[in-house]
């Protein structure tokens, strides 16, 4: 159903992308529910159906009801990204469901700050916040409580930043609700309860349910008992992806999965607390499975537990503080085939997550399910310049003929004349180098040389006009630099204020249109 040629970034201000178009979201809800709930592959000792209705009831309460499913890290959403929240409660409450955001605190955040623009009079600027400490490579879920001294020198250091759009925004609210947080077991917690805390205000819901908190699906277990199968039908789908994108590097757009004297790789994180993620193996070792974290044994599993398992995740309770998590794509799979009625993609998640489509319908030999797109773009209310891309070229393109051609811009000095006489002789002895003499190369670097003598003494007398064209194009410069700041798109929605963040949801379809 998605057409992905036309699924572009939303270029200005207020504009949403909705694909498909909302009148066919109902009929992808039903079309996915019948097909996924009559799928007979076999996965362990039952069937995709009978897992995907025990793991329905387990996380979002029912079978019967559709659910709307949507997923993003934990940390500070952009508003293309909250756009999704906005169309999953609609779409839900028009078919009569529930919309359920993965919170994917197994990922690794790049870094642990907030991107804060600031304005004053002297310009704009781009701060970074910090929100807490995480060692590279661990993931969201291992991020500590935050105490009351912290949030308050985070609050303290955005306000500073904000000046007076602090009280406008709705960081007001997130820290509020950040700080009532009580109960929260760790950073996870506090950032999931404030979020939800700003989009209440604005009468947006959905339901979160943390990975770490609900994955430990038959899928995982499938992928170790089958590990050479799962690889090859991943490697295969990573394949067809690159080919048909004219993708060369075996890096991109993630890299294979290893195979090699009875060790695979399966498409899962293990970890323990404060450690990095590292890359998870399997070894088929007679009636057991051995299970590592890149070279490190973590623990070993008996295979009559695997096939006939009640709870999918008993058999990680031998494995210690070793958490098993699954990766981007495992997870969507699991998402799309075992929990979703409809799932929301971003942009870049859709168009990757044709990937995942490939190894559904090759390795657990169903149709893959429709999903859906939806992105957003939406600007804070900070300063511009009137300067353009095209203005700054054009000033360098004056610069450069100042350097080259100077005689070109009055006013000259006393002797331009003579200067520019002068080098109108060496640009024709140039030219007849050049014409008729091309192996005199020594002769023409002479001429040469003498052109360039004779611009810069004719520059010699224009310094004020040659200064004056190379500040402009310096504060141009800068004042790009400040509306590519200004323009941005990727801030955290709770900077934006009230009124802004009401205009990007009435740009999201209301519920009557994603009706049958």
């Amino acid at each position: 159903m998605l057409d992905f040629s036309r699924l572009k970034t939303p270029a200005n201000h207020g504009d949403v992308l909705i694909a498909p178009r909302p009148a066919a979201w109902a009929d992808a809800v039903q079309a996915n529910h019948a097909s996924l709930d009559g799928a007979e592959t076999r996965l362990l000792d039952s069937t995709l159906a009978a897992w995907r209705r025990r793991t329905r009831e387990a996380i979002a309460g029912s079978n019967e009801a559709p659910v709307i499913v949507l997923g993003h890290q934990p940390a500070f959403i952009h508003p293309g990204v909250w756009a999704k929240h906005v169309a999953a409660m609609r779409v839900a409450t028009a078919v009569g469901g529930v919309a359920v955001n993965l919170v994917v605190d197994n990922d690794s955040p790049r870094q642990t700050a907030i991107s804060v623009p600031s304005a004053d009079a002297d310009g704009v600027e781009l701060r970074a916040v910090s929100f807490a400490r995480l060692r590279r490579g661990c993931a969201y879920e291992q991020i500590r409580l935050q105490d009351e001294s912290e949030v308050s020198e985070f609050e303290r250091q955005v306000r500073e930043a904000m000046r007076d759009r602090f009280e406008v925004s709705q960081m007001p609210v997130f820290f509020e609700s950040f700080r009532r947080a009580i109960e929260a077991a760790d950073w996870v917690d506090q950032a999931v309860f404030a979020r939800r805390a700003v989009e209440a205000d604005l009468g947006v819901v959905v339901e979160d349910r943390r990975v770490s908190h609900v994955w430990c699906s038959p899928l995982l277990i499938d992928m170790l008992v089958r590990a050479e199968q799962f690889a090859g039908s991943y490697n295969k789908a990573l394949a067809a992806y690159r080919r048909d994108n004219g993708v060369r590097s075996a890096q991109r757009p993630i890299p294979d999965l290893e195979s090699e004297g009875g060790r695979c790789e399966v498409a899962a994180w293990a970890y323990r607390p404060d450690e990095p993620r590292r890359r998870m193996f399997v070894i088929h070792a007679g009636r057991s499975l051995r299970l590592f974290a890149d070279r490190e044994e973590i623990g070993e599993v008996p295979m009559k537990h695997l096939g006939s398992c009640e709870d999918v995740g008993s058999f990680l309770g031998d494995l210690g503080e070793w958490r098993i998590r699954p990766r981007a794509l495992t997870l969507t799979i699991w998402a799309r085939l075992l929990l979703a009625d409809l799932f929301i993609h971003g942009i870049g998640g859709a168009k990757y997550d044709r990937i995942s489509d490939a190894i559904m319908a090759d390795y657990y030999a169903v149709k893959p399910p429709h999903m859906a797109c939806v992105s957003a773009t939406l600007h804070l209310d900070l300063p511009t310049h009137a300067v353009t891309p095209g203005s700054v070229r054009s000033l360098r393109r004056i610069i450069r003929d100042l350097k080259y051609n100077p005689q070109r811009h009055p006013p000259h000095r006393a002797d331009a004349g003579e200067l520019i006489e002068r080098r109108d002789a060496a640009v024709r002895e140039m030219l007849t180098l050049r014409a008729s003499d091309r192996r005199n190369r020594r002769a023409r670097n002479e001429a040469f040389g003498r052109i360039r003598e004779i611009n810069a003494a004719i520059l010699a007398g224009k310094g004020e006009q040659f200064a004056v064209a190379q500040a402009g194009l310096e504060e141009a410069c800068r004042h790009i630099g400040e509306n590519h700041i200004a323009m941005g798109r990727e801030y955290f929605f709770g900077l934006y204020d009230r009124k802004r963040l009401q205009q990007l949801m009435g740009a999201v379809p209301r519920e009557r249109a994603f009706r049958v």
